[in-house]
């Protein structure tokens, strides 16, 4: 039991990391209303801005040079010819920590103040998406290790428990909680904290007190980036530097805030710490011989802060703070679809003339945009038409990828796998369905906490909940088999004898491939369609607008939003199928959280409610009919793509399809006009 206590000791390093991300949210809560999912990229950044400072005396800023041709827009400076000391490095990084407070205030934050929800959080992942492949870009992706700035020494035998522990560990803990009990002091002593409350609790009795809402949310903002940027940097110690795994620390800071009920700095930082130390701890308990191997040891640290999450939502949801505006704009439409019978004949008519003339290449791109096309319509459904800010349609995919690839095996060896992959040898068809079922399965089981819990929370318990499925499911090779984390091959489809790839060493045309794509992708809008156009579709578009109406006039919410999800697991499923059928070989990379989050973001880029806004946003989709086949060019469209998710969140809620809307008025008026004039001659 003594290695347990020392485990559940070492974590109090990681959670005195996640105490200070949250409360960087909480102070971020105070001033602005909003719960922030970029707080992981913005401790990142300013802990590569220290890292390279150490390295070359380079400093990046958070852009990049999007003007082609001769005019470059610089974003690097050089402030030394050679690496340089910590306190200088220390001071860059909290430099930046500072231009990205005022940056994400002034940009993003303050122009979504009196946005409605879905976009609040839309624009708030914009900024995720945009760091994250911004970093990537200037940084790589590679993992960096590298000494912070934290003390060296160990603590041997602390507390007569053996082994030892870093002082660097201790410290950040001491920090977090010297953070926390800080500002507690600073909000109830202060000026400028009494003024932040009187804002939290009434921001329009605020402002009639004459307060100014930007200043404080620009001055809470400004203490929220500094202490994540510090807590960034203190982490560096122990913490491997990757653009994907900083942000995704955000997970666990989400649970330490809610602990704190987005309003207690100090709870916060209490829940980060002991959020860290069951962690620690049950890594400890996978280790014992007599734990189950079915539940891996990775899967179970991400699980607890998805459980942590949601019985914090299910115990005290209604107490938590929702902050009101003095506005409160419209949500994004989501209109009877009126052209998707049209749409469907251009994607058959597309896909002929690909199949006719298009390279591999292009038959490449336009199967991986067929598939995002139906995962889209998948968040189309649980997004656009029932309201519900899911962010794990893609592990739903996944799910399905992965189980129906175990549900065909035979026990033989698949590809250029070097294991062979059990299963009950299922036939194809079945297979599919089967995967696809599970995925249902596991959608409706996210569904739960939807019933109790609703808009910016609800992200936060999908993007949790997509993170743990990841490791507990696709990862486990316990359930799935050798090559799991690695690469698993995928047995060969074959439909009624008729075999849907081709071996990539033979050919790399595969016209029954882009065939049986386009069939799913048309059958998908049709499903789509008619669900808006019936009463499921009324019903998610009342409980959207408003349970508590929806309620009244007879809907079931709760199983509206069981069924809501269900249906959007099942698109997400075939499309987590046909990914497998393309792929061959999956790899565990292909499903996290941060690539849904990307799919998710196209989505918005096209229209979140339309589902010509689905099929843009699959054009768009990397790999795709639109995409680049330079990795430099993609990873900056990425980029691009977050910038303008942030656009479409502040400007125009309903994405890029709504441009057309001008276009499509005149036509109609025309042909209004002609029919009258038709009717005219005839009554002559």
């Amino acid at each position: 039991m003594t290695d347990i206590l020392l485990l559940c000791f070492l974590g109090i390093g990681i959670g005195g990391f996640y105490g200070i991300l949250a409360t960087g949210i909480v102070v971020g809560h105070k001033g602005s209303g909003l719960i922030n999912l970029d707080q992981g990229a913005l401790a990142m950044y300013p802990a590569y801005t220290f890292v390279t400072m150490r390295e070359s005396g380079d400093v990046f800023f958070p852009w990049f040079d999007f003007i082609p041709g001769p005019v470059d827009i610089p974003y690097r400076l050089s402030l030394a010819g050679e690496g340089v000391g910590v306190i200088p490095a220390f001071a860059s990084a909290m430099g930046m920590s500072i231009l990205l407070g005022i940056a994400v205030q002034t940009l993003i934050f303050g122009p979504l103040r009196n946005k409605p929800p879905i976009s609040k959080i839309i624009g708030s992942l914009g900024a995720l998406v945009y760091l994250t492949s911004l970093a990537s870009y200037q940084f790589g992706s590679k993992s960096k290790f590298v000494d912070g700035i934290l003390p060296e020494g160990v603590w041997r035998n602390p507390l007569g428990l053996d082994g030892g522990i870093e002082y660097s560990r201790i410290l950040l803990a001491v920090i977090a909680l010297i953070i926390g009990g800080g500002l507690t002091i600073y909000y109830r002593k202060s000026k400028m904290g009494l003024c932040t409350r009187a804002i939290e609790d009434s921001e329009t009795g605020g402002t009639l007190l004459g307060y100014s809402v930007n200043r404080i949310a620009t001055v809470n903002w400004l203490i929220s980036t500094t202490i994540t940027g510090l807590a960034g940097i203190l982490a560096l110690d122990f913490v491997t530097l990757t653009p994907t795994r900083y942000t995704l620390f955000v997970i666990p800071a989400l649970g330490a805030a809610l602990f704190g009920n987005l309003t207690s700095a100090w709870l916060a930082t209490t829940g980060g710490i002991l959020l860290g130390v069951f962690q620690s701890g049950a890594a400890g308990f996978t280790l014992k011989t007599w734990w189950p191997e079915w539940i891996p040891s990775e899967g179970l640290r991400h699980a607890i802060p998805l459980i942590a999450i949601v019985i914090i939502q299910f115990t005290k949801g209604h107490k938590l703070p929702v902050r009101g505006s003095r506005f409160a704009d419209r949500q994004p439409t989501a209109s009877i679809p009126k052209n998707w019978k049209l749409q469907s004949l251009g994607i058959i008519a597309f896909t002929i003339w690909v199949l006719m003339t298009g390279s591999s290449v292009t038959q490449g791109r336009l199967i991986t945009s067929s598939i995002a096309a139906i995962l889209m319509l998948s968040s189309v459904i649980i997004i656009g038409y029932l309201g519900q800010l899911s962010l794990a349609n893609l592990t739903f995919a996944g799910v399905a990828a992965y189980l129906s690839s175990r549900f065909a095996a035979d026990g033989s060896i698949y590809g250029f796998s070097p294991f062979p992959l059990e299963g009950p040898g299922f036939p194809s068809p079945l297979a599919m369905l089967a995967g696809v079922a599970t995925a249902v399965v596991v959608g409706i089981l996210i569904a739960v906490p939807a019933v109790r819990i609703r808009g910016l929370q609800l992200a936060v318990v999908t993007l949790a909940g997509a993170v743990a499925i990841t490791e507990i499911i696709m990862g486990n090779e316990s359930l799935i088999g050798k090559g799991a984390r690695s690469n698993l091959s995928v047995p060969p489809p074959e439909w009624f004898g008729i075999d849907i790839t081709v071996d990539p060493s033979v050919s790399r045309d595969r016209p029954t491939l882009i065939i049986f794509c386009c069939f799913w992708l048309v059958f998908s809008i049709f499903a789509v369609a008619g669900l808006r156009k019936g009463i499921t579709g009324r019903k998610f578009l009342a409980v959207r607008a408003n349970e508590t109406a929806a309620s009244s006039v007879g809907v079931n919410v709760s199983s509206a939003k069981l069924l809501g999800f269900g249906i959007a697991s099942a698109l997400a499923g075939i499309a987590g199928v046909l990914t497998a059928y393309q792929q061959t070989v999956l790899q565990i990379s292909t499903w996290d959280a941060l690539a849904g989050i990307g799919n998710v973001s196209l989505l918005f880029l096209g229209g979140v409610g339309h589902i010509g806004g689905a099929l843009i946003g699959a054009a768009l989709t990397p790999a795709g009919i639109l995409s680049t086949t330079s990795s430099e060019g993609q990873i900056l469209r990425t980029t691009a793509s977050g910038a303008l998710m942030i656009a479409i969140a502040i400007f125009r809620s309903d994405g890029l399809v709504s441009l057309s809307k001008p276009l499509q008025k005149q036509i109609f008026k025309k042909r209004n006009y002609l029919k009258r004039g038709s009717e005219k001659i005839e009554s002559l």
